[in-house]
């Protein structure tokens, strides 16, 4: 081989090791590749797993609550929660529609529903110690 091509060769060789090395950097600094300031894949991603936490704390909560409720208020809540799931579903993918096919959506619409889940969360408190 050439002196000038082994020269050009190693470059590349070391470029692509280089830009390796970048993406393995950014990959561990956020496994989830969630960067807020990032591409929109990556605020996508923060909007996901932003809900996602928000759904957890929400199953979290609703389990607490269920346990100091009588088994008729069990039986209400629950009919209560699952009507508020699909509606909460719903509303979001209203919410979405404009962006629906672009690349933003996934981002509106788990944001749309991680307010709605922890406003949510926070009305489960009205539930808890109920009786009747």
């Amino acid at each position: 081989m050439r002196p000038g091509l082994r020269a050009a060769a190693w470059g590349a060789v070391a470029a692509v090791a280089l830009l390796c090395g970048n993406a393995q950097a950014a990959a561990d600094a956020d496994p989830e590749g969630c960067n807020p300031n990032g591409n929109q894949m990556q605020m996508n991603e923060c909007a996901a797993r932003d809900f996602r936490a928000a759904d957890a704390e929400l199953n979290i909560r609703y389990g607490e609550v269920m346990n100091t409720l009588s088994s008729q208020m069990r039986v209400a809540l629950r009919t209560e929660q699952r009507a508020w799931l699909k509606g909460r579903d719903a509303n979001c993918k209203r919410a979405s529609k404009a962006s629906e096919g672009g690349s933003i959506w996934p981002l509106v619409f788990n944001a749309c529903l991680e307010k709605s889940t922890r406003k949510r969360t926070a009305e489960l408190d009205r539930w808890k110690g109920r009786e009747q």
